[in-house]
């Protein structure tokens, strides 16, 4: 069954963002940021639209984000420090395994009152993705919510050596053997 689960980004303490581990919900976040640079739990401008006091926060250095079971659907919000709206806020690479799924680009659609946006992937079921921010001040990243990959379905099947499918292989075969002797040998209708 597929689970929906969002990071608020204050599940734990204020924490620098490499190598913490978050679960929630069943799904394991673990977050990568080799620059060092951004917090989990940090502050970056308050209340806006799509991202809110706690978030993930610093300078503007990629990042990523594991998910421990696949997910076919990622939606979260970015804020950066700059007031001009429908500029490109980062460029996110989504994975599975080691394999490039697709890039997105997420470009601020408002401005509240910096440059903003929210990022919607619903496709493939991914593993993992990359987000390497525009250059900016600073940036914010929150509301992180994925849903996973449904498991499929199973077929169900039957042995072909099961009683059941003998004894209807059996009917049939009487059936059909009985209808062609009485069409051959059954009494003539012609007058």
């Amino acid at each position: 069954m597929a689970a929906t689960v969002t990071l608020t980004m204050d599940e734990v303490a204020t924490h620098t963002l490499n190598g913490l581990a978050v679960t929630k919900g069943g799904i394991t976040f673990t977050f990568s940021d080799t620059g060092g640079g951004l917090s989990y739990n940090a502050a970056s401008g308050g209340i806006l639209t799509y991202v809110q006091d706690p978030s993930i926060a610093g300078t503007p250095e990629p990042f990523g984000v594991v998910f421990s079971v696949p997910v076919n659907f990622v939606q979260f919000g970015m804020v950066a420090s700059q007031t001009s709206p429908a500029a490109p806020i980062a460029t996110v690479n989504f994975y599975n395994g080691s394999t490039l799924v697709t890039t997105m680009t997420l470009n601020s659609s408002l401005t509240d009152p910096y440059a903003e946006g929210q990022l919607t992937y619903s496709s493939t079921p991914v593993t993992s993705m990359t987000v390497t921010p525009a250059s900016f001040e600073t940036i914010g990243f929150d509301n992180l919510t994925v849903t996973t990959a449904p498991p499929p379905t199973p077929v169900p099947s039957v042995p072909a050596t099961s009683p059941l499918t003998l004894a209807l292989m059996t009917v049939g075969i009487v059936g059909f053997g009985g209808y062609a002797l009485r069409r051959r040998f059954g009494p003539s209708t012609s007058y």
